[in-house]
């Protein structure tokens, strides 16, 4: 019975061990991808493993294209040519409907497909 009860002991303090070093390793990689000269600004994901990306470098923003297997430089863009797309002032969504709107059209396209 001892053997037991020390076996579940070992194995709680096993797991809570690895919680805490990939907590510590986590916030180690976050340290490192943190930069003082480029951020990425914005990124759309255009397929499996593949995005398109805005990186500011300085005062120049560059059209990137990521694959899982190299990066493409797309176009060098101007700060004016980055405009905030459907969305208005505040900050919402222009075209965004709340999840009600969505779960209500389909349940009448539901009920018109009957």
């Amino acid at each position: 019975m001892w053997r037991v009860i020390i076996t579940f002991i070992f194995a709680a303090l096993i797991i809570y061990f690895s919680y805490v070093c990939t907590k510590y390793i986590g916030k180690g990689m976050n340290k490192r991808s943190l930069s003082s000269y480029m951020r990425v600004v914005d990124q759309i994901m255009i397929g499996q493993d593949r995005y398109i990306a805005i990186v500011q470098v300085g005062e120049r923003y560059l059209l990137v294209g990521i694959t899982a297997g190299q990066i493409n430089l797309l176009s060098e863009l101007q700060e004016k040519d980055l405009l905030m797309l459907s969305s208005n002032t505040d900050g919402t969504q222009v075209n965004a409907k709340s999840f009600k709107e969505m779960i209500e059209k389909m349940g009448n396209f539901r009920k018109k497909g009957r």
